[in-house]
């Protein structure tokens, strides 16, 4: 099997808790080559415990040519510039989720993907590997003709939140916490149902330390001339309340109903009947577990896959590109009194 030498830049919490410890199980797959942080200090840390270089240079970092794949982990006002390097150096390229700070920015992606289909161009958007999305797409013939949704992502501002960083409670990408935190649920959505066609959204700004809107009540129409229609809730601003993070499908034949609220006791439950009086199923529960680090280990092996043996990778630029641009419509329906709004594609 192709090992691929992985270069990380940005050697902070979720690179050294989540990132590492994956490539480092994946030893058939990659091997830690390289590392890159502004603070060198940092860069040395992570060196330290994954074995490799340090890179005092970007650009050392990116011509030197026994750096197969770039992983970068930065705030992604910076994902442009890095995606630029890629393609002036001929290096496959994953950064994290949200593609852009900019639909702008977004779009200059696309582009510079489109025109460079030598190189791999993704993003790490692990939601879209969830074992979730694979089990209720499986199950969804089951309910017959899809005709709604509700999904619902709420829960209690947590004040000691360790990827509370300054980046974030200072947002130069449009949404702040509605694109960071939102475009999991929306990978998760579309994934399952499809791109989005319309939306119609009130957000507001519940905490000073979100840095702006960081709550949106939306109704939804899908596309693929499906006519779905959904709401989607998303925040994590209010005070004591549950988590929840439940996504129900309604079909004509019956229902799914996903509980996502506790990552460690997930289950789906699954209705079938075309009306109250007629049950064929009642309450089944389908239980399942996500991976220790939710969907990411899938994830770094289908990018593996995606640059060694050209399959399909979940999270392209077209893809996550569209959940930035579902923010983008949130945005601009909530700021025109929430109008219905049609949302852009790359």
């Amino acid at each position: 099997m192709t090992v691929l030498n992985v270069a990380v830049v940005g050697t902070g919490i979720f690179a050294t808790e989540t990132h590492l410890p994956v490539l480092q199980g994946f030893k058939d797959e990659f091997s830690v080559y390289g590392c890159y942080n502004r603070s060198t200090e940092k860069a040395e840390t992570f060196s330290k415990l994954a074995g490799c270089k340090v890179f005092n240079d970007i650009e050392e970092l990116f011509s030197d040519p026994k750096v197969d794949v770039v992983d970068v982990l930065v705030p992604n006002q910076y994902n442009l510039t890095y995606v630029e390097l890629a393609v002036k150096y001929k290096k496959n390229i994953i950064m994290e989720k949200p593609i852009g700070a900019t639909l702008e920015d977004s779009k200059k992606i696309n582009k510079l993907a489109v025109a460079n289909p030598d190189i791999f161009i993704g993003v790490n958007e692990n939601w879209l590997y969830l074992k979730a999305a694979d089990l209720l797409k499986e199950n969804l013939s089951r309910i017959g003709n899809i005709q709604s949704f509700t999904y619902n992502s709420t829960g209690a501002f947590n004040s000691k939140n360790k990827y509370g960083t300054a980046w974030r409670a200072h947002p130069q990408h449009i949404g702040g916490y509605l694109s960071d935190g939102g475009v999991h649920q929306l990978a998760l959505l579309t994934e399952v149902l499809g791109p989005v066609a319309k939306i119609s959204s009130l957000t507001k700004q519940i905490r000073n330390e979100s840095g702006t809107d960081d709550t949106c009540f939306s109704t939804v129409q899908m596309k693929n001339g499906s006519n779905v229609i959904g709401t989607y809730t998303y925040s994590s601003a209010f005070g004591q309340t549950d988590k929840w993070t439940v996504f129900k499908i309604y079909g004509d034949n019956g229902s799914l109903f996903l509980n996502l609220s506790n990552k460690n006791k997930p289950y789906i439950e699954v209705n079938v009947g075309p009306n109250a009086e007629t049950v064929v199923v009642k309450g089944e529960i389908i239980e399942f577990s996500e991976s220790s680090h939710f969907g990411v280990e899938a994830e770094f092996k289908a990018m593996h896959d995606a640059i060694v043996n050209k399959q399909t990778y979940r999270g392209s630029v077209e893809a996550c590109g569209h959940h930035l641009f579902i923010v983008g419509a949130i945005l601009e329906s909530s700021a025109k009194g929430g109008a219905m709004i049609d949302v852009d594609q790359l």
